[in-house]
């Protein structure tokens, strides 16, 4: 089951499954969306509300795995991971938000009794990043500080647009001493080297601070991006977040990102490219840096969240638990993703 598959992520997930093949269960509560899109793709559909937990649990009676993409997950994953649990189903998810990451590992002893696997985070972030940064702890184990930044490029969805937006409202968090710390927002900037030359990113709270470090054990994690509801504004991100600040304003721009934005193109994905990048430091000075191209983001997320659902469909040797992408599906698991991969870059 695709759910949220009416969302502009969730309806490219969609059609790249069915295009390899499958024959998708797409839901969501939108129910002229959704079952527009179904008769489009030629595969079945269910309306059903988050809200509605015995609703929610007859509609996943006979599905295998969720993919889930109806954002913002701060909202909606708990719901359906609950009902997940109950049903015995298979979770995976495209968030960023580092609290629903948090929420989801705390939920690991109930995955295992219930013998499920819970993926968060199976698209652009965090399958990339989380590969750089086990990359790295393997190239320098001694590393306590790790610097991870996401240069997404092409344009953003709405749904991106408005979980920035959220992010905006909770301030900035990073990793320190194994601790999830709040800081300002874009408390630290590094200057990233991208196939494109140098671009400046800012500290903000993505998932790899609860990701990577879960899957590294580096103690001192900061993620970075070139903020993108100020690229999407085209005006300065210290000034937009200041702008940003006040709650009326919030909710002004919330409503003006879901009247006025959709998302990239098929011609605007398919010309252009996202990048990686992340640094890890050892205590005596020394650093390992290396960095990925991939598709754009959203192409690379449809591959990616097909490529993860494949793996708990066929491959038996999954843990039940709630993990990280590399966890769940191998420290390999970014070459597995068709087309995802352009470029790994030693720097």
């Amino acid at each position: 089951m695709i759910y949220g598959a009416n969302g502009y992520t969730g309806g490219l997930i969609a059609a790249a499954a069915v295009a390899s093949g499958h024959a998708p269960v797409l839901a969501g509560r939108a129910s002229e969306a959704v079952t527009r899109l179904a008769d489009r793709l030629g595969v079945p559909s269910r309306v059903v509300s988050l809200t509605d937990a015995a609703a929610l649990d007859a509609a996943l009676a006979d599905v295998s795995v969720v993919a889930h993409c109806a954002g913002p997950f701060s909202a909606t994953s708990a719901p359906m991971v609950e009902a997940c649990l109950r049903t015995g189903t298979h979770y995976v998810d495209i968030t960023g938000e580092v609290e629903v990451f948090e929420a989801i590992y705390a939920k690991h002893d109930e995955a295992v009794a219930a013998q499920v696997a819970l993926v968060p985070g199976v698209g652009f972030d965090v399958v990339p990043t989380e590969h750089l940064a086990v990359r790295l702890a393997a190239k320098l184990p001694e590393a306590t500080d790790l610097d991870i930044a996401l240069i997404s490029r092409g344009g953003f969805s709405s749904g991106t647009l408005l979980t920035a937006l959220e992010g905006v409202g909770l301030g900035g968090r990073v990793r320190s001493g194994g601790e999830l710390v709040a800081v300002p927002m874009s408390h630290r900037s590094v200057r990233v080297p991208t196939t494109r030359g140098t671009v400046l990113a800012h500290s903000v709270a993505l998932g790899d601070i609860s990701a990577a470090y879960r899957s590294t054990g580096i103690p001192n994690i900061t993620d970075f991006t070139v903020v993108p509801l100020a690229a999407a504004a085209g005006v300065a991100e210290p000034v937009l977040r200041r702008i940003l600040g006040a709650r009326p304003v919030q909710r002004a721009a919330a409503g003006a990102v879901r009247a006025l934005i959709s998302g990239p193109s098929d011609a605007r994905r398919a010309e252009t490219r996202s990048e990686l990048w992340a640094r890890a430091t050892a205590p005596d000075g020394r650093t390992a840096s290396a960095g990925l191209v991939v598709a754009n983001t959203y192409d690379f997320t449809a591959a990616s969240t097909l490529a993860a659902v494949e793996r708990l469909l066929t491959d038996a040797t999954v843990t039940p638990g709630a993990w990280t992408p590399s966890q769940a599906f191998g420290a390999d698991f970014l070459q597995a993703i068709p087309g995802g991969l352009v470029e790994n870059r030693e720097l």
